[in-house]
Parts: C-alpha cells; sequence; structure tokens
C-alpha cells in the first residue's frame, strides 16, 4: 500500500522580537521542538508540514528584512533538522530573496536527507494584505514509494486555477500551508474551499493554519471525495493522518461516489471539442465579465476605495502599472 504517514502542526508565529533574525530563530525553535515531540510519540510519521509564515511570521512592514536566499542560513539549519529526525518536512512558508531582488512567500519540501527537492512560489499574492511577488510554475514531487505531492499557499485556494494545474501536473496531495484569521470570511471561506478543490481534482488536500491569535485554527483534511478526515480547533495543536496514495488512484479510476471519474472525463471532454478551455484560448484578460468591471483591485492599502469614497471616479484612481513585482 502507497501511504503517507504526516502530521500537520497547527503553530503560531508568536515571537515579536524586534531583532528579525531573533525572531525567526525563536519561532524555528518553537518548529523544532514539535518535530522532536511527533518523533518522539509517534516514529511512524514520515512528513511533518507547518502553517504558512510560522517561522518568519506575520509583517508586512518587514517583509523585505525578513527574507533571505534559499538556500541560505535558515534553511541549512531546517535541512539539518529534517535530516536529524529523518523527515520529509514542510517547514510552513519562507520569505525568500530571489536573485532578482524581489520577495516570494515560499514553500519547501525537504526529504530526510536534508536536501531541498521542491521549492514553490505563491502564484496568487492576496493584494493589498501581502507584498511579496507571484511566483511561476506548479511543480509536483514524487515521494519515492508513496505518491506525488504539490503545495499551494493560503490564497492560491481561492483560484481553481492553482489546483487544477497542480492534480494535471499529477498532484496526488496537495500541502496547503495557510494562515488564515476568522475576519477573512472564517471557516466558509477555508472549509469549503479545501473541500472543493479536493472533490473536483480528486485528490487528497491538507491545510495547515496558524491557531489563535495569529490565525483561526481549524487545520483539515480532505479525502479525494471530500469527506473531512481530521479538523483541529483553534488552538495550537497537532494531528497525525493516513493518507492513501491508492485512494486517489482507485477514486481517478473508478470514479467518485463509485460513478464519475472528473478527471478522465476532462480529457475526453477535451478530445470531443467541448469549449472547455475557450476562454482561456481567448486569454483571461479579454474575457467578456471584465468589460462590466470597472474599478482595478487595490495592490497596496492605500488604494483601498472605502464607503466615503467608493463613488470617485476611475480616473481618480488609476489602474497601476503591473503587478508590484
Amino acid at each position: 500500500m502507497a501511504d503517507l504517514t504526516l502530521a500537520a502542526v497547527q503553530l503560531a508565529s508568536l515571537s515579536t522580537h524586534r531583532d528579525l533574525e531573533a525572531r525567526k530563530s525563536e519561532n524555528l525553535a518553537r518548529v523544532e521542538g514539535y518535530i522532536d515531540a511527533i518523533a518522539g510519540l509517534n516514529p511512524t510519521v514520515e512528513l511533518v508540514a507547518f502553517p504558512e509564515l510560522c517561522i518568519p511570521g506575520a509583517d508586512p512592514v518587514n517583509f523585505a528584512a525578513l527574507a533571505e536566499s534559499i538556500p541560505g542560513p535558515l534553511t541549512e539549519r531546517i535541512c539539518d533538522k529534517a535530516r536529524r529526525a529523518g523527515v520529509w518536512l514542510v517547514p510552513g512558508t519562507l520569505l525568500e530573496l530571489g536573485r532578482n531582488g524581489k520577495i516570494y512567500n515560499t514553500a519547501i519540501l525537504v526529504s530526510p536527507d536534508g536536501e531541498i527537492e521542491m521549492k514553490y512560489r505563491k502564484v496568487c499574492v492576496p493584494y493589498p494584505l501581502e507584498p511579496s511577488s507571484p511566483g511561476e510554475g506548479f511543480p509536483v514531487f514524487e515521494i519515492p514509494g508513496k505518491g506525488k505531492i504539490g503545495m499551494m499557499i493560503c490564497s492560491d485556494g481561492h483560484w481553481p486555477e492553482v489546483a487544477r494545474s497542480l492534480a494535471l501536473n499529477g498532484a496526488e496531495l496537495i500541502l496547503k500551508p495557510t494562515l488564515q484569521p476568522h475576519w477573512i470570511g472564517g471557516a466558509r471561506n477555508h472549509d469549503d474551499i479545501a473541500v472543493t478543490r479536493a472533490v473536483e481534482n480528486q485528490l487528497y488536500l491538507v491545510s495547515v493554519n496558524q491557531p489563535t491569535p495569529v490565525g483561526m485554527g481549524r487545520t483539515l483534511a480532505v479525502d479525494p471525495e471530500g469527506r473531512t478526515i481530521e479538523t483541529l480547533g483553534e488552538s495550537e495543536a497537532f494531528t497525525v493522518l493516513r493518507i492513501s496514495f491508492d485512494e486517489v488512484r482507485r477514486v481517478r479510476e473508478h470514479g467518485s461516489f463509485g460513478m464519475f471519474c472528473f478527471l478522465k472525463m476532462l480529457r475526453e471532454f477535451s478530445e470531443a471539442g467541448l469549449p472547455l478551455e475557450e476562454i482561456y484560448r481567448q486569454g483571461v484578460a479579454n474575457a467578456p465579465v471584465f468589460s462590466t468591471l470597472h474599478s482595478p483591485s487595490p495592490r497596496t492599502p492605500d488604494q483601498i476605495r472605502r464607503p466615503d469614497n467608493a463613488a470617485a471616479s476611475v480616473a481618480g484612481n488609476p489602474v497601476p502599472e503591473g503587478i508590484p513585482m
């Protein structure tokens, strides 16, 4: 059986140390402590996953100052911990300083040998809350003898194209480091989206969120037919899950709910000439819906149109020249 035992750790980035390097070190020490505790309590765990930004912390003001290269000193310490613990590790997300000078919100998959096997930069950045740059590509990595893993990060889940791209690239499990508080739509904006992405792509989705007071918790795991197989509460905690890649293959081959082979049907619809991809062929930016939308989405907090200036003309709120990079 191609099963993977996964620990999802609902951990908050609590350090507010003024020294940013000390802040990262304090948060990383808590990550390392959980890895040791989990390895000691349940030696069957093969992969440990943490929430978005649980090491650098949620601090938009200091995004650039908190960023560093990958690989770099921080990832060296992370890789060493994975090697010593003998586990696959997704340490939440890190703020990466790219060679081009841009800042990315980046998730990495580290092997038990201490090697960075996959790196994913968040593509669908939630402006105006986050000042990072969008990444490119939807990589998938096959854990030997197990199955294929992809990653998306928090707001990526609101764009079906991200999960679908990962599924079409072969992902059978999507790990989703998340930092979502109650005030952003609550459970309906977290749980329901996770279930939908899992069902429509016939895969496991595990969303690992920060608990209160930073996030809202509710770390959850959903199976390929949309069953929630685990949900945590609001406080700091971890849970251990058994991911069956054979179940993904069964559902994809024989159908969800014993009948609907969604992914195979997608291919067959496309081969039959159904216009599923028509809007993408003409270019998303040329879709008719955009002729009805007249103001740009805010890229920075100062561009948010509040009720007292909602009637401002479009000319007074010009479209920014591209996404900030």
